[in-house]
């Protein structure tokens, strides 16, 4: 798994390459803390490349939404396949966090709240 982190205006865009699996959790959640602790507190989880995410990744994504939630911040997850989409609504976590079918319309959300 690679990731490529691009800013517009205040919004981070996070572009996952590759599966998010068990072993390289801790990789993402470093990536996510230390743009949190750069102030970064808008981030968009690009999900178009990445075909599979592990339970522990689900686990990760909710963590990492209410940090920012408590900073006046949010998640937003951007370009996500059938299974992944699945899984999103099956554990119910699509009440929680916002999804959209690509980066501009996440991006956009941001300045309409």
């Amino acid at each position: 798994m690679n990731f490529k982190v691009m800013e517009h205006g205040d919004v981070v865009e996070v572009a996952i390459e590759g599966n998010i699996l068990q072993e390289n959790v801790d990789v993402l959640k470093g990536r996510f803390y230390d743009l949190i602790e750069n102030g970064k507190v808008n981030i968009v989880l690009n999900m178009a490349q990445s075909n599979y995410v592990s339970s522990l990744c689900l686990a990760i994504i909710v963590d990492v939404k209410n940090r920012l939630a408590q900073l006046k911040g949010d998640l937003k997850i951007t370009n996500v396949n059938r299974l992944i989409r699945n899984l999103l609504e099956i554990t119910n976590l699509v009440k929680k966090i916002d999804i959209y079918e690509n980066v501009d319309e996440a991006v956009a959300a941001f300045t309409d709240t």
